[in-house]
């Protein structure tokens, strides 16, 4: 084959595959558009996900009729004066290629009216070819209109996820934004329902209000350490206030929101004392630096940077926390950090000895006989319970094994009718970001069948009435919480009554580190041996090991 220059338009696509992933992507980088123009308001409609309409409205500065046909080229910008200032970029965005690559892929209609001009011109075409020239009336700013994203490029388009899906990366992009700019009014609707509404704010504190909730953002403590050129500022939560995911961790960089691992693992690291393994802050930090000392200018999506003096960045944000957390006031006792950390029993209830041990024995009665995995011999590090029979040794996880029983059980009980449920004598006030409350409302009739029962309430909060009376330990919060990050992860295409049923049955499980008496032991062995899938948990993770007798002798020369 000879070397050729590609046409523009397939070079439009494959650009379009590096800054355009999915239609989060597009709608960041319009905002990030808008917010360049200095727009006061920004209004986002979306439809399907994203995935059928993302639009974009802003009150920013406009293009002239002579600027916009030229916006919708590559590397076209008005960011970018000099080769200079691709040194020192101090806008979110300078490459110029995000819209061309948009309007590559999508049915596009781009009206935009400049301060001072009586009159807008609207383009409008797909594929990146303009098909409509017209001149309108219309307010100064611009209206950016994707549809049909994808409908060109078919191998990009199958990769989509589901709509619930990509509602809910796309909040997570525009709720950063919204909190690196407090000073901008953000709207975000989706099939015409408002799913995001934050007024312009005087300070993040505000903003964090209207995004998580006036009850978390009062609680949050204030950030703030200036040295070295550098300054880190913003709020934490205090160690009590809590989240199951890390969507809520956001860092700012000169006003950019930044995927950093470094900057992520320094923040964890400050609060890791001080959390569970499984629990994350509510975190908004902003560093503010030399435009000099960074570069944007190493992803096409500019959501990675790179720092001029990495470690100092990461100790000043760590020292930054550190600060905030160490607060006398701020440090939980150890009782509190006892009961929100302790060993917990099959109902997620903190074990104080036998007397609270009997969750196991709600069950049937059952006589113990040695079943499919022979005997039990003991229990090793309070985790594995050790077996055997003639021909093999069995190591099973106590967790995976009662989670596969639990499995089953609820199976069992849904085919006969709804499983128990443990009604709350106070209903709990739970507040969770736009993306959670919109997946939690695409689950709500599987989550209501196994015996969860909430409410929305105005301004997004949810009120939990019930719980499934297997977990009615758990704190409702907590339950809500791990709900979202189980029912929002991978594994999209299993049936939703299935994952539903593996994260009741898991939150209910006994825990691993938990000592158990020889009776629970051979019952959670036994009722393992009556399951249909004795060797695999919902999760597909293995819940036995086992070594053969006959590899032991050989092992160790035994003859007999």
């Amino acid at each position: 084959m000879r070397i050729r220059r590609l046409p523009d338009h397939l070079v439009n696509k494959i650009a379009a595959g590096e800054v355009v992933e999915r239609p989060a992507s597009a709608a960041k980088e319009l905002v990030e558009n808008a917010l360049d123009a200095g727009a006061g308001a920004i209004a986002v409609d979306l439809r399907d996900g994203g995935a059928a309409l993302v639009r974009v409205t802003d009150d920013g500065a406009g293009m002239t009729a002579e600027e916009l046909p030229l916006a919708l080229e590559r590397h076209a910008t008005s960011k970018l004066p000099s080769d200079a200032d691709l040194d020192a970029i101090a806008t979110l965005g300078f490459r110029g290629e995000a819209l061309a690559a948009i309007v590559a892929v999508s049915r596009f209609t781009v009206t935009s009216r400049a301060r001072g001009a009586a009159e807008g011109l609207r383009l409008a075409g797909e594929g990146g070819a303009i098909a409509q020239r017209l001149t309108v009336p219309c307010e100064i700013g611009t209206t950016v209109e994707v549809r049909d994203l994808f409908f060109n490029t078919p191998a990009r388009l199958k990769f989509l996820k589901s709509a619930t899906t990509e509602l809910g990366a796309t909040l997570r992009a525009l709720t950063q934004l919204a909190l690196a700019h407090p000073e901008v009014q953000f709207r975000v609707a989706h099939n015409g329902r408002a799913s995001l509404t934050a007024p312009a704010a005087k300070d993040v504190r505000e903003r964090a209000g209207a995004v998580w909730s006036w009850t978390i953002a009062q609680r949050l403590l204030r950030v703030d350490r200036a040295e070295h050129g550098l300054r880190v500022h913003g709020f934490a939560s205090p160690p009590d206030l809590t989240r199951g995911g890390r969507d809520d961790v956001v860092i700012i960089v000169n006003g950019r929101p930044v995927r950093d691992p470094a900057l992520l693992q320094a923040t964890l690291a400050a609060y890791r004392p001080l959390l569970a393994r499984d629990r994350f802050p509510l975190v908004v930090l902003a560093v503010d630096m030399p435009a000099a000392d960074v570069d944007a200018n190493v992803h096409p999506t500019k959501a990675w940077v790179r720092f001029r003096h990495p470690r100092l960045v990461q100790e000043m944000l760590a020292a930054a926390l550190h600060a905030a957390l160490r607060a006398p006031d701020v440090v939980p006792t150890m009782g509190a950090a006892a009961a929100e950390g302790g060993a917990q029993g099959a109902t997620g209830e903190p074990f104080q000895g036998q007397d609270t041990q009997h969750a196991l024995f709600a069950e049937t009665p059952a006589a113990y006989a040695p079943g499919r995995f022979g005997r039990v011999l003991g229990q090793v590090q309070d985790t594995f319970i050790v077996a055997t029979t003639d021909d093999e040794v069995f190591f099973l996880d106590q967790h995976v094994v009662h989670e596969r029983v639990l499995f089953e059980r609820l199976e069992t009980e849904l085919a006969v009718g709804a499983p128990p449920s443990q009604a709350l004598l106070f209903p709990e006030t739970v507040d969770l970001p736009p993306a959670a409350r919109t997946l939690l409302e695409r689950w709500r009739p599987t989550l209501e069948r196994l015996g969860f029962a909430f409410e929305p309430r105005p301004g997004g909060a949810l009120v939990v009435s019930a719980v499934p009376a297997l977990l009615k330990g758990d704190e409702p919060r907590r339950l809500l919480e791990a709900a979202v990050d189980e029912l929002g992860g991978p594994k999209a295409d299993a049936p939703a009554m299935e994952r539903a049923l593996a994260f009741v049955a898991c939150r209910g499980a006994i825990k691993a580190n938990t000592p158990l008496a020889r009776e629970e032991m051979e019952r959670l062995v036994g009722d393992l041996g009556q399951t249909r899938t004795p060797y695999f948990c919902p999760h597909g993770r293995p819940i036995v090991s086992r070594v053969s007798m006959q590899d032991i002798r050989r092992e160790l020369k035994r003859t007999w």
